[in-house]
């Protein structure tokens, strides 16, 4: 046999090799079955507590059935955004590691990076490894490699987990004043005072359902520095809230100074709060 030949041959080997590589790795990636970090079922937890490296702690509580911030401020929570933190529970764990204490600082684990605490459990955040950027875990006394997707919540405000419906859930507003009109109800039919009294009861009507369902597009701490320019006031059966105005080129924002809040709107929104007119 010639040299040609039993290299065309070697070739034929390589090529056939290869091409059951390509077959067959997705079907074996996809039998790839991982432990998740913890055993613990996320829908139980019950209390948070945030612990970032820099600012303050953060603490929620499940109440009803839904998620409230009490800690550094009282508000209702984003439901779908701490119970993606609680998912951290059900992380796929790639590898876990028998390290001593005196160890953890190569992890970046002493002193962490952030830890969280769901109701009795502590996961502390350590740093990322340089091949894949997943992150060193600690859970249970032993350090575990997770992908990376939930060390941004403990770099985050707590602004950022505020329910992002401008007036709460199920808002049942009773008056709104605007910069340049008051909507009130009186008895089962809704009043207009302002500068267009013409408005129809289903406009009036328009107007009070917008600000019931307004929902922002980002929660955000108060920025001072802010043009901010007029108020509005909502009278809500339980409390009423006082909104700082301000306006750019692309938004409409609603301050909260009393929480150190500001709600996000698209100048479409806003403006339809505003006037109940897209503009």
């Amino acid at each position: 046999m010639s040299r040609r030949t039993l290299i065309n041959l070697a070739l034929l080997v390589v090529v056939a090799a290869l091409a059951a590589l390509i077959v067959l790795a997705p079907e074996r990636a996809t039998r790839v079955e991982r432990e998740p970090l913890s055993g613990e079922n996320p829908r139980a937890i019950s209390r948070i507590r945030l612990v970032p490296v820099e600012g303050p702690a953060i603490d929620l509580r499940r109440i009803d059935g839904s998620w409230q911030l009490v800690e550094p401020i009282r508000i209702a929570a984003n439901d779908f955004r701490v119970n993606a933190l609680v998912g951290v529970l059900a992380v796929p764990v790639h590898v876990r590691i028998d390290a001593p204490a005196t160890e953890l600082a190569r992890y970046g684990l002493a002193p962490p990076r952030g830890r969280v605490r769901l109701d009795d459990i502590e996961i502390l955040f350590g740093d990322t490894e340089p091949l894949n950027g997943r992150r060193y875990l600690l859970y249970d006394g032993r350090v575990a490699l997770v992908d990376d997707a939930y060390f941004s919540h403990l770099s985050s405000s707590a602004a950022n987990y505020v329910e992002p419906t401008v007036l709460g859930r199920d808002a049942n507003p009773r008056e709104i004043e605007l910069p340049d009109r008051r909507v009130m109800r009186e008895q089962d039919t809704w009043r207009l005072d302002g500068t267009d009294k013409q408005a129809s009861a289903e406009e009036i009507a328009n107007l009070v359902n917008t600000w019931r369902n307004a929902q922002a597009t980002a929660v955000r701490p108060y920025e001072h520095s802010l043009d901010w320019k007029g108020t509005v006031r909502v009278e809500l059966p339980d409390q009423t809230l006082h909104f700082d105005l301000a306006r750019t080129e692309y938004e409409v924002i609603l301050g909260r100074r009393d929480l150190g809040i500001q709600y996000h709107l698209t100048r479409s929104s806003g403006a339809r709060l505003l006037s109940g007119a897209a503009g």
